[in-house]
């Protein structure tokens, strides 16, 4: 795959960023295009402003596509700011039956599905008028204790199938390299890679910007399961995190 053209599907979180340089240091593609979605989220500000830094540091442009229309249709609490997030407790997070529950939560319908879709459109539009053929990225990873059923090796392979029969051409890629990794690993190979840490979003909540050290930085909550999850893996994996939690 070395020297072919990448769309990263980027969301300014660990996995996603981790992803995005995984393919510029490793594959190094020929030409790479990060695509960034607004589909309401409640972090969108600070997801926004990781991800022009890590478009910078990349040296690899940015595109932002409005989805809103998926916030409207959501019962997320991602996508309704109105809706308390209530803290979670690390042991929880290995709680196979409240994480469960917790999923619907968190589920913006169809989201990984419409995320690739915009990303192969992209790809499909580029091959068509320029000749250029894309693979697209997606930052999706191993979940435990329970994945989400668009998190898996089984719905890549499906939404593959599906890339065949949805364009002219057929031939595209839809790539999750970090698919069978737990978050620890990513954060060492985002380490390896020299991801700028602080210039990841995780939090569900949203807490607003700090300055540290004269430069503007996001505000993680630390309580939502999200950041629980992130601390964790910076922790196991024996990694500073230099990021700003306001619990």
């Amino acid at each position: 795959m070395r020297g072919r053209n990448a769309i990263d599907m980027i969301s300014g979180g660990v996995d996603s960023v981790t992803t995005a340089y995984y393919v510029n240091k490793t594959m190094k593609p020929k030409n790479q295009l990060l695509i960034f979605c607004d589909y309401k989220q409640r972090t969108y500000p600070y997801e926004e402003f990781c991800i022009r830094q890590v478009s910078k540091d990349l040296g690899v442009p940015l595109k932002i596509v409005d989805l809103r229309w998926l916030g409207d249709i959501s019962t997320s609490v991602l996508t309704h700011p109105e809706k308390e997030i209530a803290e979670t407790k690390e042991e929880d997070l290995w709680d196979s039956k409240k994480a469960k529950r917790r999923i619907l939560k968190w589920w913006d319908p169809c989201r990984n599905a419409i995320l690739l879709l915009v990303g192969l459109s992209h790809a499909e539009s580029s091959y068509i008028s320029k000749g250029d053929r894309y693979d697209v990225f997606i930052g999706i990873r191993r979940e435990t204790p329970v994945a989400m059923k668009d998190n898996t090796p089984e719905f890549l392979e499906e939404v593959n199938r599906l890339a065949e029969q949805a364009t002219h051409h057929g031939g595209y890629r839809l790539l999750a390299p970090l698919i069978t990794y737990d978050k620890d690993k990513v954060v060492k190979l985002g380490e390896e890679l020299g991801v700028p840490w602080e210039y990841t979003y995780s939090c569900y909540a949203g807490h607003g910007f700090r300055n540290v050290k004269g430069r503007r930085l996001p505000v993680h909550c630390g309580l939502c399961s999200n950041c629980r999850r992130r601390r964790l893996a910076f922790r196991s994996a024996g990694v500073p995190d230099p990021s700003v939690y306001a619990a």
